[in-house]
């Protein structure tokens, strides 16, 4: 059982190129305007924050997941780490607006493999996650599929953990 439960979401990508090549520029182009709509979407309450002159996080060291292919460098890695008052509150942001845009470009810029783009979980509402436990949860999900430890979307499960069916998520 959580304490006024939220979501943490994590986002997991490989770049095509490492960031600084013209490959990814696109992508990296829309990375203020996308931390902005987050920011300003209804349901959300926080996420790491990268500074990106030193690609360090707010939420402490990024790790590469298990499910990540071999040798890539983290300038190469897409990630982000998100706290959410619901799954429908991230559905809602992820498919409309500014980053509904960047997704329908997705194959631009990050590769296709067999690892999840993303996962979520629940937490209680004080709990900031970490990139240690967003990694342990994506290679869960990626081992193990949709499960209260780690999900989808198309699989999701109550702040309780029994299995659930989101709302149809409504524009911020």
């Amino acid at each position: 059982m959580h304490i006024n439960p939220r979501i943490a979401f994590f986002t997991f990508g490989v770049l095509r190129a490492p960031v600084g090549d013209p490959v990814v520029q696109g992508f990296v182009d829309r990375i203020g305007d996308v931390y902005a709509a987050a920011d300003g979407s209804a349901g959300f309450f926080d996420r790491s924050i990268r500074d990106v002159q030193t690609w360090e996080h707010s939420w402490g060291p990024v790790i590469a997941p298990g499910c990540a292919p071999d040798g890539i460098a983290l300038t190469q890695l897409a990630m982000t780490l998100s706290l959410w008052r619901d799954l429908e509150s991230v559905a809602a942001f992820a498919y409309h607006g500014v980053h509904r845009e960047a997704l329908s470009r997705r194959e631009d810029w990050v590769e296709t493999g067999a690892w999840p783009s993303y996962a979520a979980w629940w937490v209680d509402g004080q709990h900031r996650p970490n990139w240690g436990e967003a990694v342990e949860r994506i290679d869960h999900l990626h081992v193990h599929g949709s499960t209260p430890t780690a999900f989808s979307f198309r699989k999701p499960f109550d702040s309780m953990g029994a299995p659930m069916r989101m709302k149809a998520p409504r524009p911020a």
